[in-house]
């Protein structure tokens, strides 16, 4: 049937993003059984319908660089850029699909590239490569600089579109297909604990099991395509939930789409599965971006809480930010240490910081995507918390009626506590778990 190719193509082009093509399995079925398609779809899985032909290769074939990012290891766009992918699709029929250990891909590279300056400075390296590439939070930037170094390094496919899949995903996909055994591993994987079995398979188990180094990774593609083929053959509600899962890890950033296909990418970036800083927001504006540089797998132990002081009284409105990371895990071993980290806050463009505390380093400025910068390596020992604190002023005043802001949580985060605290006049409070880009608008009583 072409429902079940459309629907391997698009698993294979990402993991769980794939499963968006089951709704064309199940909507073939529910129609044969006069169902209305208002009735099985809203408006997101519509527009994913529409654009699954040109996905899927049927204007004529298609590839894309795939990038597997592991959020266990926190990076601006997601995650360490351990393994890439290349998958090409015509007519329906993928014709290749291959991974690759970026590390190793990285290792052909001859032309030296000035790395960005915390890379330097916290993990030593001076040339920057591919593994590294994904530096800035706004995927699509992210996106053209892996490419780039894809081609620098020797690669020779062009390709119509990046995709982005973290780690994240994979206790969730493995709630609903459940337990994964490979036979030829002897390894059974479960959603509690997926992500450091894989982790210990990669850096530890294949020294056990003779596997040479080049070769550690192929247990990730085995574990892949048992999930794919779960995926293929789940019944009608199995596919549902698929397609339930994908669409709330698009909306939450754990996977996220760059396409060069105009039109296409137009209906990726009207819901905001692109992955995009906002550069034309008029109001207030907070984004908080980390990047772990030599801390391990640590993030997954990492919790935070941010509280957002803003007093609109005086004559430029003065904000408290305050962010409270608690690392969960005083052991240090293989998979955990220190949470080391260079730490962005970006604000509206033209704020201007009065004070910080709890930082490492001395704070560095910087104006991009539209926004001015604050920067800072933190650390946060194993075991304990740290509450790191910026005070700075707004560039001017806000609308007297309503005060509106926008928080965009960075890919690879799943999510966090944010608290809200407004002075204008009288003290108004406002509180929300941010699992996604959040818009938050206060009435403001005269």
């Amino acid at each position: 049937m072409k429902e079940l190719k459309f629907l391997k193509i698009i698993i294979l082009i990402c993991i769980s993003l794939s499963i968006i093509g089951g709704v064309v399995f199940s909507y073939q079925r529910l129609t044969s059984e006069n169902f209305s398609l208002i009735d099985i779809l809203d408006s997101k899985q519509i527009s994913f319908l529409k654009m699954i032909p040109e996905i899927a290769g049927f204007n004529g074939e298609r590839t894309y660089l795939l990038l597997f990012q592991n959020n266990l290891e926190l990076r601006p766009s997601g995650g360490y850029l351990g393994n890439f992918g290349i998958i090409k699709v015509k007519n329906g029929n993928t014709t290749v699909f291959e991974t690759h250990d970026t590390n190793i891909f990285d290792g052909f590279g001859k032309i030296q590239t000035e790395s960005p300056k915390p890379i330097q400075d916290y993990l030593g390296i001076n040339n920057w490569q591919m593994r590294d590439g994904n530096w800035s939070p706004d995927f699509k930037i992210s996106a053209e600089q892996v490419e780039y170094f894809y081609h620098l390094q020797g690669g020779q496919e062009n390709f119509d579109g990046v995709i982005a899949v973290n780690a994240g995903i994979l206790p969730n996909l493995l709630k609903l297909t459940g337990p994964v055994y490979l036979q030829e591993f002897d390894k059974e994987f479960k959603s509690e604990d997926v992500l450091y079995q894989l982790e210990y398979e990669v850096e530890k188990a294949y020294v056990e099991r003779n596997i040479e180094e080049g070769e550690r990774k192929k247990i990730f593609k085995a574990l892949i395509n048992e999930i794919l083929e779960r995926a293929i053959q789940g019944n009608l509600s199995f596919k549902n939930e698929l397609k339930n899962l994908a669409l709330k890890e698009l909306d939450e950033k754990n996977i996220i789409l760059s396409l060069k296909d105009i039109d296409t990418q137009k209906t990726i970036s009207k819901f905001k599965w692109d992955g995009k800083v906002d550069q034309l927001y008029k109001n207030d504006y907070l984004m908080i971006v980390e990047a772990n540089l030599a801390s391990k797998k640590s993030n997954a132990f990492i919790e935070r809480e941010v509280e957002y002081a803003v007093n609109l009284n005086e004559e430029k409105p003065r904000v408290n930010l305050k962010i409270k990371y608690a690392h969960q895990n005083k052991e240090k071993d293989w998979f955990n240490d220190d949470y080391r980290f260079y730490l962005r806050i970006y604000t509206p463009i033209g704020s201007w910081l009065e004070n910080s505390n709890g930082m490492s380093s001395e704070i560095e400025f910087t104006n991009e995507l539209n926004k001015t910068v604050f920067g800072s390596w933190v650390e946060v020992p194993a075991g304990q918390e740290k509450i790191i604190e910026f005070e700075y002023t707004l560039p001017t005043s806000f609308n007297q009626e309503e005060y509106k802001i926008l928080v965009q949580k960075q890919s690879g985060i799943d999510s966090f506590p944010f608290k809200l605290i407004l002075e204008k006049d009288k003290e108004y409070i406002m509180e929300e778990i941010i699992v996604k880009d959040w818009e938050g608008a206060i009435s403001l009583e005269k």
